[in-house]
């Protein structure tokens, strides 16, 4: 609501970093019933201090690349055929393992509102040392860059459904 420095007021200033932390407050909702990947924020222990940063993404691939294969908690198997309807439906009787995403030898992720090329490096990266041989495809809806991120995520309001249709 601002066009120029001239015109720019507490009032607006305050409402603009308003707005950047609801949008902030609805990402965080938005994880909320995630069990295993419901933050990006390590605030650190007794012995190490600092916290960290961990991204979503490298999350999610180091499940899918985890080698002790425990059933991964937010990371749910869809069934396809008839063969795994059969399978899922069998399961309630008797203990059949869902199939675990790093069975596969290809990986394909899908990252809707976009990508960095660093989130893809470290994909192709973690992939390269945790699961030798496994081919991965990154796909996305933008390649974002560091300006087209900070307009997406605060410029716009992306979090309601668009009603133009």
């Amino acid at each position: 609501g601002c066009d120029s420095l001239l015109n720019l007021t507490s009032k607006k200033a305050t409402d603009a970093v308003d707005d950047i932390f609801q949008s902030l407050r609805d990402i965080a909702r938005a994880r909320m019933n995630m069990k295993q990947f419901n933050s990006i924020h390590n605030p650190g222990s007794s012995t190490h201090q600092a916290a960290s940063y961990k991204p979503l993404l490298k999350q999610v691939v180091e499940e899918i690349c985890n080698p002790d294969r425990s059933d991964p908690v937010d990371i749910e198997h869809m069934s396809s055929g008839l063969t795994d309807l059969l399978k899922t439906g069998f399961s309630m009787f008797m203990k059949v393992n869902r199939p675990h995403p790093g069975d596969h030898p290809l990986l394909i992720i899908f990252m809707v509102g976009g990508v960095t090329v660093s989130e893809v490096k470290m994909v192709k990266d973690l992939v390269a040392t945790r699961k030798p041989g496994t081919q991965v495809i990154v796909l996305s809806s933008a390649l974002l860059t560091p300006h087209s991120a900070i307009e997406l995520l605060f410029a716009t309001d992306h979090l309601q459904p668009d009603t133009d249709i």
